[in-house]
């Protein structure tokens, strides 16, 4: 027995090492699951002309009479794992600026979304660091809180947002939100563009539950890219909100020069 531990010990010290590394090379793949999860949503129009210098010209802005749209999203999991590294409770929060599919997929609205990321969040350490190695900003935020407090009338809602980096835009949400009840497949693509190349973050969900009759608000400094978007500093209630829960979610990081 002690010569059949004294092999295996070592052979399984040696294998998560190489697991590691190969996790860790640069340009490798990402892969993260989601499991036990609920989100917010938020979607609000700023002016073109504003969002436009914020993504590279390559991409496509959706856009229509409002102007283009700012896409606020915070989900909170009771299981994040990294490239089958064991599963943490964590929190991913972004904004970004919704677009047109750049490689015709998540093509139908009502089923799958794309957007440019402008800001990237998370208190999982694998995650940041591996989304960093693909060349995306990701910043670290230990602090990182999401709030669902139930009453007798209403499931009031807090999250808030504040990376500890010198340049770090901070935002925090605050409002009402509604059980999801209606069930759909999601697909959720985040793009990022960086000297390391495109990098394409693909969510896909298959049963997600929504409810669409949340009232939420948002805030941020002015003094920053996206007060500067807004021209302010809140978004009060946004016009199209989306609760969501699912049980599990698979994101694909992929990049490619």
């Amino acid at each position: 027995m002690k010569c059949t531990i004294g092999w295996i010990i070592p052979t399984l010290l040696a294998t998560a090492a190489m697991q590691v590394q190969a996790d860790e090379r640069e340009g490798g793949r990402l892969n993260v699951a989601f499991t036990d999860c609920t989100e917010f949503v938020g979607v609000a129009p700023v002016p073109e002309s504003k969002a436009r210098v914020l993504v590279p010209s390559q991409y496509q802005l959706v856009v229509d009479d409002a102007g283009a749209k700012l896409v606020v999203r915070i989900a909170h999991c009771q299981g994040v794992a990294v490239n089958n590294r064991p599963a943490q409770a964590g929190t991913v929060a972004h904004l970004g600026i919704m677009l047109y599919s750049p490689d015709g997929t998540g093509t139908d609205p009502n089923t799958a979304i794309n957007n440019y990321t402008l800001t990237y969040a998370s208190n999982v350490p694998a995650l940041v660091d591996g989304l960093r190695k693909q060349g995306v900003s990701a910043q670290w935020d230990g602090n990182l809180t999401y709030e669902v407090t139930q009453t007798s009338a209403t499931n009031e809602f807090y999250a808030a947002v504040s990376p500890d980096t010198p340049d770090a835009v901070t935002w925090f949400l605050h409002g009402n939100v509604a059980e999801p009840e209606i069930p759909s497949p999601f697909l959720a693509n985040w793009w990022s563009y960086s000297k390391k190349g495109e990098v394409k973050m693909a969510t896909n969900i298959e049963k997600i539950y929504f409810d669409f009759s949340s009232t939420v608000s948002f805030f941020t400094a002015r003094a920053s890219i996206i007060g500067d978007l807004l021209g302010g500093n809140r978004i009060y209630n946004f016009p199209l909100s989306f609760r969501g829960k699912f049980s599990s979610g698979q994101m694909a990081v992929t990049r490619a020069r």
